[in-house]
């Protein structure tokens, strides 16, 4: 009887030293849920306070240099993120599996009329049209070919890959 209260004792010890462990991080838990969910645009500007800064962390930016250039620094920054976030996009495309995502269940077995990759007078046919008139039916879609084939994550250029690689093997 005496090791089963020992026993009791020790887990009521357990769970004390558990409960304030948890209730004494629940500040630095905060603290860290509230850093994360800040939003990312918050820019300190030389001069300013900084807006949401920590402890332990400087509260204003010591002024440049010349504090004219800011504003159209912040300019050339927007258009360079615009450029890389455009350039990701167009690098992170694979026409490979795209079409095989897209396309193949129509022009890899020529369902609905559609022309075969690799058949190049089917391609040649179409292409003697002009890439505008092909693209304009795969933007609209054309007979069973729905808009855009089905890939409605795929921007004109994309769509225009596509076609060039289907066209071409």
């Amino acid at each position: 009887m005496q090791s089963e209260t020992a026993k009791t004792r020790l887990l009521v010890l357990a769970l004390m030293n558990l409960s304030f462990m948890a209730l004494s991080s629940n500040a630095a838990a905060q603290q860290s849920i509230e850093d994360n969910v800040r939003p990312v645009g918050q820019v300190c500007l030389a001069g300013q306070s900084c807006v949401g800064s920590t402890a332990g962390t400087a509260n204003t930016v010591a002024p440049a240099a010349s504090t004219s250039i800011a504003a159209p620094a912040a300019a050339v920054v927007e258009e360079v993120v615009e450029v890389v976030a455009a350039a990701t996009e167009v690098a992170a495309f694979d026409v490979e599996s795209t079409y095989q995502m897209s396309c193949f269940a129509c022009h890899g077995t020529g369902a609905a009329g559609a022309p075969i990759m690799g058949d190049a007078d089917a391609w040649t046919e179409r292409m003697t049209k002009g890439m505008d008139a092909v693209m304009a039916n795969v933007v609209n879609g054309l007979n069973a070919m729905p808009p855009k084939g089905l890939c409605m994550t795929c921007s004109d250029d994309n769509l225009q890959t596509l076609v060039s690689y289907m066209s071409s093997q």
